[in-house]
């Protein structure tokens, strides 16, 4: 419930906020206001009050608001270590559904003023798709003072399904959907957290495309039965 209200406080928050500036929470609740350049999902790039140019990691921000969507900080297990990735809120409700990737952190324009500026490469691997919350692909970040490095081709996409209180965030591996047993996959990991409820579970099994509007749609309906 705890979880489920903080997601609650966050969406009228973003609400109340449409109108007004970019603004990114920091872990200790400070609020900075601004216009953000953009994002790789590991830090944000925001002209503090149109002025300063600032760049924060994952690890420092709560959540923050841009361009009419919500991002979250998450805590990825990466081995024995924990790294913090922002992901898109697309779904929230009952079941909540996220994105990660898509967007570019843009270079700098008054290079003097930013205070962190990291080199992130991000591969294209497709990782471990089970239970678990790692990415996997080839992430790396380091520090230094060269503009971040920008991967190659169409950035990737990829989607997170939670059930607060029914486990952790769990991957969706729509983008690899080539076969009959990728299919079968997705298909158990909706019919796991949207299953309960009786139209969307016939709706999973009959799916036979199970893209990403699909399974949006799918919790949007799920998340307007249980209110």
């Amino acid at each position: 419930m705890k979880i489920f209200s903080f997601f609650t406080a966050f969406f009228l928050f973003s609400i109340f906020s449409v109108d007004a500036q970019d603004f990114i929470v920091k872990n200790n609740d400070d609020v900075i206001r601004g216009t953000i350049k953009g994002t790789d999902y590991f830090s944000v790039f925001i002209s503090a009050n149109d002025q300063t140019d600032v760049i924060l990691p994952a690890r420092d921000v709560k959540n923050f608001f841009w361009n009419g969507n919500s991002y979250l900080s998450k805590g990825f297990a990466t081995g024995k270590n924990l790294e913090y990735r922002f992901v898109k809120l697309i779904e929230m409700g009952a079941v909540n559904l996220y994105s990660f990737g898509g967007e570019t952190l843009m270079p700098p324009v008054k290079q003097k003023n930013v205070r962190f500026r990291p080199s992130i490469g991000i591969g294209t691997g497709t990782g471990g798709y089970g239970s678990g919350m790692g990415l996997g692909g080839g992430l790396s970040i380091g520090g230094g003072r060269n503009t971040p490095d920008r991967p190659a081709g169409a950035p990737v996409v990829r989607y997170f399904i939670e059930k607060p209180g029914a486990g952790p965030l769990q991957e969706i591996p729509i983008k690899a959907i080539t076969n009959d047993i990728k299919k079968a996959e997705v298909k158990t990991i909706l019919l796991q957290k949207l299953g309960d409820e009786p139209s969307i579970k016939s709706q999973i099994e009959a799916n036979t495309a199970l893209n990403s509007n699909d399974v949006s749609n799918m919790v949007k309906a799920y998340n307007a039965a249980k209110k």
